[in-house]
């Protein structure tokens, strides 16, 4: 399922959630990771429960560790997040102390985002990550909420030495209601020496000041 088609189901609103759980068994890889995509970003508590047991059962069947199951596994422990699922806590702990690099800093994300332990300092640490990715995805992932420990470590990104991270942490301080702090950081990323990060900054600060979207980004 293409990202445009899942951006479409999640407008229609809570109700396409219908239409979405059905297709987690789906054996098609893109319908499967739409709809567990879709779900997250939608919210929908009844995914929970689908998406903890095959999480599970990935994480206790490793064997064989294709591509596509570490890409369904980083999917659901996303989605596990932006739901909150307070159940998936001890599993997601799982993954922050046995998963890879990437299911780490996920589970971190997803921990903060439940509000329980190691979630905060897990992020933190995914923020000083000397691969650029990790802390790329990790200010995104932080974008699910605008609570003040969020608006801080995204803030804090705006000093990264990627343009990428930068550009990124300015994207979600636009969707974000706007306060001082965040006002502040946009009128210093104006001048920022990446053109693209710029160009960022000059959408944000259109358009900060709308509604962020609590469950899911």
């Amino acid at each position: 399922m293409a990202d445009a088609a899942v951006e479409e189901l999640v407008a229609l609103g809570p109700a396409s959630g219908d239409a979405l759980l059905p297709l987690l068994d789906d054996s098609r890889r893109d319908v499967r990771a739409g709809a567990i995509r879709g779900l997250g970003l939608l919210g929908d508590p009844r995914a929970g429960a689908p998406l903890r047991s095959a999480l599970r059962l990935s994480w206790e069947n490793p064997e064989p560790d294709t591509l596509d199951e570490r890409y369904f596994r980083i999917l659901s422990i996303q989605a596990l997040g932006r739901i909150r699922d307070a159940e998936a806590a001890d599993l997601l702990r799982e993954f922050v102390n046995g998963g890879d690099e990437f299911e780490r800093a996920h589970a971190g994300i997803s921990l903060f985002l439940l509000e329980k332990d190691p979630g905060y300092d897990v992020v933190r640490a995914s923020l000083k990550d000397p691969v650029m990715a990790i802390r790329n995805l990790t200010v995104e992932g932080l974008g699910a909420t605008d609570d003040r420990r969020a608006r801080e470590l995204v803030l804090s990104a705006t000093r990264d030495e990627s343009w990428v991270v930068r550009d990124t942490a300015y994207r979600v301080l636009g969707g974000w209601p706007a306060d001082g702090s965040i006002r502040d950081a946009l009128e210093k990323g104006s001048g920022d020496p990446s053109w693209f990060v710029r160009q960022t900054v000059a959408e944000a600060r259109r358009g900060s000041g709308s509604p962020v979207t609590q469950r899911g980004k």
